[in-house]
This record gives structure tokens, C-alpha cells and sequence, in this order.
């Protein structure tokens, strides 16, 4: 797996460097790894479009890191620095690449692209070592746990989500609405049914949680998996969902969708 890969160099490097404490500032990273064989500097400028996210650059004398600081989420330009971070030190300083530029084109090439996957997998690990952050929750996947971590580590809840859900191999996936128009779904390699990709109904609406209001929840509800997902697959059939939804700024609605053993059933032939 092309993310593990990343996470594992970034959290072997954190740890031959001597970063223990959270948050890990990715300037303090590049300081720590640049030195006078391998300089590696990282600059910020304002992009007038946010197609460009961060590009890196470089050879075997050295490599450059320039980010947009444009993002409007400081936690997405957190991640895009520790991204392009990963750029430099899996591949440009291995003479894989000498140049990466990041933005919305490459994203939607993500799949297909294994070194971006590899830097995406270096920038959750730099970001939520799994040292430092197994020692933060009780280590389910619930929206209580990844506030508390994006908070500790500047992440986004998204990127919290992916590295929470792999360190606990469970089975969640998150569903992402705006203004209740599905927008699009993030999935895990443990979560094995279908996921609809329909608008919200006006009941799933009514079960979010305000979080601009209320606290993070840590429950889930339990609902007709219908409604959310194609229940049978494999030769089982899901007969209950777990269900947690939030509402943040901008009408955008996350909703985490889980089950256990006690939600499937086998499929009579």
C-alpha cells in the first residue's frame, strides 16, 4: 500500500530526528532534515487560483517546497506543506523525480498516481505519527476522537478520518453533503458495501449535529442501512447501520458511516 509506505519513512524520520512532541511543524521537519549536502527550503506565496496547491522541486544539490498561501483552510495548507515535504524526501532526494506540482488535476489522478499517494501517506504520518497520536483516544472512529486529534495535530477532520481509520483497520467510511447535495464519499479499504450517492432526506438532515452549537458527538445511531448504503455484498447483507452526521460552515455535512459483526447476517443461497 502505496500510503503506508509514506506514513512508515515520515515516521521513521520523525523519530531518527527526534520529534516526540505533537504538533510536528513541518518548517521545524524541513529545518531538521535540510543540512549543508541537502539544502531544502520552503516558501509561501499568493496564488490567485486555488488550482495550485504546493509544488516541489529539485536535484541532487538541493530542493525547493513552494506553497499557495492562498488555501483558505490553514489545516489544508498544513497538509499540502507536509505533502510536498513528502515529495522531497521520497522522491527527489532518491532521484525518483525533481518535480511535483500539486493541485486539483493531480488529486483527481490521485488513484492512478503512486507517488502521490506515497506523499499523501508521508504527510499523514509526519502529521499524526502513530506514536503520538494512539495515545490521544480511546481509538474508535467517532467525530469526539478526530476533533480532539485535528485539533492536537492542525489536521483536517478528513485527513483525521484516513489516518484514524487505517491505524484501527475499522470499518468506516465518511459521506460528504453540501448544502444536502451529495458532494462525494471517502471510503476505507475495511468498509465493503456500496455507498449511495444520494441527497440528503429531510430525517437525515434532522440528525445532524450542529457542531457550532453542541460538542462533537461520540455516539452513532443506528438506522436502515438502506438509506445510505447497497446492503448486500459478498454474501452477506448488512442489517443495521451505525450513523454519526456533523454540520460545519458552509452548509458542508460529514457523516460517519460504521458497523460491526452484530450488523451482518449471511445470505441464504
Amino acid at each position: 500500500m502505496e500510503e503506508q509506505k509514506g506514513a512508515t519513512e515520515a515516521e521513521s524520520l520523525l523519530e531518527d530526528l527526534g520529534f516526540d512532541k505533537l504538533p510536528i511543524k513541518v518548517s521545524q521537519f524541513i529545518d531538521a532534515v535540510s543540512d549543508g549536502s541537502f539544502p531544502i527550503t520552503m516558501e509561501f506565496h499568493a496564488f490567485s487560483s486555488d488550482q495550485f496547491l504546493g509544488k516541489a522541486i529539485g536535484n541532487s544539490e538541493g530542493a525547493g517546497i513552494i506553497i499557495n498561501s492562498n488555501i483558505p483552510d490553514s489545516r489544508r495548507l498544513n497538509f499540502t506543506a507536509a505533502h510536498e515535504a513528502g515529495h522531497v524526501c521520497m522522491h527527489v532526494m532518491t532521484g525518483t523525480s525533481q518535480n511535483f506540482s500539486c493541485g486539483n488535476k493531480e488529486l483527481g489522478d490521485y488513484f492512478r498516481d503512486p507517488l502521490e499517494r506515497q506523499a499523501n501517506g508521508f504527510a499523514a504520518g509526519l502529521l499524526m505519527p502513530k506514536r503520538l497520536v494512539k495515545k490521544l483516544t480511546d481509538g474508535d472512529v467517532n467525530w469526539q476522537n478526530i476533533k480532539h486529534i485535528s485539533d492536537k495535530c492542525d489536521t483536517s477532520l478528513e485527513a483525521v478520518f484516513r489516518r484514524l481509520s487505517w491505524l484501527e483497520k475499522a470499518p468506516v467510511a465518511m459521506v460528504i453533503h453540501q448544502n444536502k447535495q451529495f458532494k462525494r464519499f471517502v471510503p476505507t479499504s475495511h468498509f465493503d458495501f456500496y455507498i449511495q450517492q444520494t441527497n440528503l432526506t429531510s430525517e437525515q438532515l434532522e440528525a445532524c449535529t450542529n457542531v457550532s452549537q453542541e460538542s462533537y458527538p461520540s455516539d452513532f445511531d443506528t438506522v436502515d442501512p438502506i438509506d445510505w448504503v447497497t446492503p448486500e455484498r459478498k454474501g452477506l447483507r448488512l442489517t443495521e447501520l451505525y450513523v454519526s452526521s456533523i454540520m460545519l460552515n458552509d452548509g458542508f455535512i460529514y457523516t460517519l458511516l460504521s458497523y460491526d459483526d452484530d450488523c451482518l447476517e449471511e445470505i441464504e443461497d
